[in-house]
Formats: structure tokens, sequence, C-alpha cells
């Protein structure tokens, strides 16, 4: 039992600061606007990277219960709809920023795109606590 609390603390810290990244980098862009516009593309790098974090450590937390446990967790209704939320949003980010990697090349991202990777990333940073109580 305590490795497999191990491997879940491991997985809820990448999570953990999975989130952090995915919420307050964009957040950070819109605030401090493009004052430092060197750092847009390296930031918006660091979002697509803890995007993946986010998507790979909640594949995490399902892997770690069926191998340890024997079964996927169970979760219904709100925690359901909560996580296709967040499933969702990720994909949407990954999305959102490689077609911008892809179509701008080494431009880095405008106002638009950060405000709606803010969205994403507080929209995820919600359904998680939902998902959270709820199940």
């Amino acid at each position: 039992m305590e490795l497999e609390n191990a491997i879940y603390a491991g997985v809820q810290i990448a999570h953990n600061f999975g989130a952090a990244t995915v919420a307050a980098t964009p957040l950070a862009v819109l605030w401090f606007g493009e004052a430092e516009s060197a750092l847009l593309r390296p930031l918006a790098w660091l979002t697509f990277a803890a995007w993946l974090v986010q998507a790979a450590s909640g594949l995490g937390f399902g892997t770690v219960s069926y191998f340890m446990e024997g079964e996927l967790p169970e979760i219904h209704h709100v925690a359901l709809a909560a996580l296709i939320v967040k499933i969702l949003c990720a994909g949407l980010a990954l999305a959102l920023l490689s077609i911008h990697f892809l179509r701008r090349g080494g431009a880095p991202p405008g106002a638009a795109t950060w405000r709606g990777l803010s969205g994403l990333g507080l929209t995820a940073l919600t359904a998680a606590a939902v998902l959270r109580w709820f199940s």
C-alpha cells in the first residue's frame, strides 16, 4: 500500500505543477502584457509542455489505479462531467498551441491566444476541484 501511495503522490505532484503552470503562465503573460516579447515564445512552449504533463499525469491516475488495484477509479455523474471538461480543455489547448506553432512559425502568440489559454487553464482548474469533490 505504501508503494501505491508513493506512486499516486508522484503523479499528483506532476499534476499539481502542470495545473499551476497551465493556469498561471497565460495569466501572467496577459497581466504583464507584451513588455517582454522575447519571452512569449518560450512561455508558449512551457504552456504546451505543461498541458502535456496534465494529460500524461491525468492518464497516470487511471493507470496506477488499474495496475495497483485491478480496476479504474469509479466516478459518476458530476465527477465524470468534470473529467470530460478537463480532457476537452487539454485537447483544445494543445490544438490551439499546435496550430499557432504550425501557422505562425517563429512569431509569439498574440493576446487572443493567451486569453484562450487562460480560459482553458482556469476552466480545467475549476473542473479539477469539482472532480475532486464529487469523486
